[in-house]
């Protein structure tokens, strides 16, 4: 929140203490996840899924860290090679880091199970909203976050979904914007490598909280 005041709740909220204790778990699994793509070893492997489990136990938002992770093998990490020659002597290609994933998927996988089974059960999933309905909200919302982030107004601790009042312009523009800087990253990728790694980040890691499934108001 230092930083930039879009995550406030953090702070604002004293049930938020989830989120920061979650965001140490994060970096922490982060921080050994790299250390064991360059050194290798068990325990660092058995370390990193430990944290990665105590993150979500805090907070289930981590759901989306092991595509994260295939993220970070491709940059800055750099463990893909030429998958289209299958070059496997010389190292770990595509189909090999999502195996050395597995545990990591099962986690998220259970958290993700156990989170929608608890959340239906208090009657909190809204399943009256039709998937395109649901589909244009997410739309709009991935481009009102790149907004926020530059000029971050109207902040609240309420947002209702829009239900009918979104504009068919907005939708269609957002979906266009949307298309239109994944086409870029892509290919700015060889060059630069970072911008869709970045880009994938940010819309993978939303994908919990983007409305593609309804809970609450």
């Amino acid at each position: 929140f230092s930083l930039h005041p879009l995550h406030v709740e953090s702070v604002a909220w004293i049930s938020e203490r989830k989120d920061v204790l979650s965001g140490v778990f994060f970096s922490a699994t982060l921080l050994t996840y790299a250390g064991y793509a360059r050194a290798g070893g068990a325990g660092r492997y058995l370390l990193t899924l430990c944290l990665f489990a105590l993150g979500l136990l805090c907070k289930p938002m981590l759901v989306t860290l092991p595509f994260l992770l295939l993220l970070l093998d491709y940059w800055p990490l750099g463990r893909f090679h030429d998958l289209r020659k299958g070059a496997r002597g010389k190292g770990p290609v595509l189909l090999d880091l999502c195996r050395e994933k597995i545990p990591f998927f099962l986690l998220s996988g259970c958290s993700s199970v156990i989170t929608y089974l608890v959340q239906k059960g208090s009657g909190a999933v809204v399943s009256a909203l039709p998937l395109e309905m649901r589909l244009a909200n997410a739309a709009v919302s991935y481009v009102r976050y790149v907004f926020k982030m530059f000029w971050p107004l109207d902040l609240a601790c309420f947002y209702p979904h829009p239900v009918h009042s979104l504009e068919t312009w907005q939708v269609a523009g957002s979906a266009l914007f949307l298309i239109a800087v994944t086409l870029m990253a892509f290919r700015c990728a060889r060059r630069h490598p970072y911008l869709p790694v970045g880009w994938l980040w940010f819309l993978g890691s939303l994908v919990p909280v983007i409305g593609l499934i309804q809970v609450g108001e």
